[in-house]
Parts: C-alpha cells; structure tokens; sequence
C-alpha cells in the first residue's frame, strides 16, 4: 500500500480557474484508492478551508492541515496536534499587524483580524483581539502582499521568537509551533498509521519540508527552481504524479 499526501492550493486546487479540480486528477485519485492507496491532503488550510470546496469530490484518508500542526483521519479524528500559546501569538501580531493582513486558525475555524481577507473563500470571523478567538491557536496566516516581503518576515520570525517557525507560500507566511511543519507531520503519519510508504507532491516553497520528508517527491514544471530541487519527478498534474507511483516499488525509496 502506497500513500500520497497532495499539497491544496497550486496543486489540487485551483481557485480562480473555470473548475476547482481538474477531472483527470478526481479520476486518478479514486482509481489510485480503488486500488487500496491512500490519498490525503498536506496543506496550510484549517479544515473549513477544505471542506466546503471538496464536498463529494474527494474522499480523503487523512488530513495534515495549518501546516502540520493538526492531523485528522479520514474520519476527521485527531491524530496529532499542536498549538501555540496565546502569549506568542499576540507578541507576532503585536509585531505585524501594521504591515500585513494577519487570520487566526483555531478549533479549526478562521479568524480574521480586524478586516476579512478577501483574497481567499474561506468562512471568517473578524475579531478585534486574540480574546475573542475560542479553542486552541494552530496557527497564524499572514498575507505579507509580497514574496520579498514574506521571505524577510519569515527571517525575521525564525531568527528572533523561538517558540514558533514561519514557512513561506508565495506572498503568504504561515506560523505554527515551532517542530511543526509539512515534513514532520508526513513522519507522524508513517509512524501512527503505519505506513510504509508515502510520497508527496507540492508547488511551493512551504511544501519543501513536506517533499524531504516524503519517500518520493513530486512537484511540477513551473514550481520555484528551489522547489524543484527538492523533487525526484517533475510533473504537470497530480493525475501524472499517480500513474508515476504506479510504476514505483515499494523498495524504491530514495537514499535521504
């Protein structure tokens, strides 16, 4: 038995297209799980993120959301989680909340402060400050309104507060606890599910430790050249991802 653990947004899911997911890929992932594989998702998104776009699409066999810091099963169980502390939390938007658009994931929801974030479909609630938010932080994710921007920001972060990490994703950062992260949540998974073999496939830059972590790693032609150095395939769809781990051994694993 095979697992692929697929990045959302940029690689499955496709906001701003015609179709959200491309039809070759919904027919692959069903074949690839008739087979008896498993697919699930490995995204920054909280849950109300992915739930309402997916629907009857997809069934999924696990979910590693905000980053790693929380994973459910295909029943939406925890598996794993971790949250940041309040105190934390507040201190980054204490820092930031002049330059950037800042949302709050918690109890698997989104909170957005101050403003919504129009860039994205997902459910909001604004608050005015992090004691209107209920349930464990997860994580923050920050609009930086720039790749230069969010690259300085998640220096910045990384360097100074060690009690979280900052993971780029084009123009957004997400923040999680710190030894959370898309790769660590893949071993997680391997570990409690039993796993043997779990391959990744991911577009952007917060999907690199999700793609060393992976026994094969996948991500496409016009992903960022740093990106695509951390990938043993180079692909234009999650559906050619899949008929590529057909013809993967199980004793093909890379030499890490």
């Amino acid at each position: 038995m095979k697992a692929l653990a697929s990045d959302f947004d940029g690689t499955l899911f496709f906001e701003n297209e015609i179709s959200d997911f491309r039809k070759d890929d919904l027919i692959a992932i069903k074949r690839f799980q008739k087979e008896g594989h498993l697919f699930g998702i490995c995204t920054g998104r909280p849950l109300n993120g992915i739930i309402p776009h997916v629907q009857d699409k997809i069934d999924f066999d696990f979910y590693i959301l905000t980053s790693g810091a929380l994973i459910l099963d295909k029943n939406l169980q925890v598996i794993d989680e971790r949250s940041m502390s309040q105190e934390v939390a507040q201190k980054i938007i204490s820092i930031y909340e002049e330059k950037v658009h800042i949302s709050i994931q918690a109890s698997q929801q989104v909170y957005t402060f101050k403003s919504a974030n129009l860039n994205v479909s997902i459910p909001q609630t604004i608050v005015q400050s992090l004691d209107e938010v209920e349930g464990q932080i997860y994580g923050l994710s920050i609009n930086t309104y720039s790749e230069d921007n969010a690259r300085k920001f998640c220096l910045e972060i990384n360097e100074n507060i060690p009690e979280v990490e900052a993971f780029q994703n084009k123009q957004y950062m997400d923040i999680v606890k710190r030894g959370c992260s898309k790769g660590n949540a893949i071993l997680k998974l391997k570990d409690v599910m039993g796993l043997d073999y779990v391959a990744g496939i991911g577009d952007s830059y917060n999907d690199i430790p999700m793609l060393e972590s992976a026994d094969c790693a996948f991500t496409f032609v016009d992903s960022p050249i740093i990106v695509q150095d951390k990938a043993d395939q180079l692909v234009g769809s999650v559906s050619e991802a899949i008929e590529l781990l057909d013809t993967v051994s199980l004793f093909e694993k890379r030499v890490k």
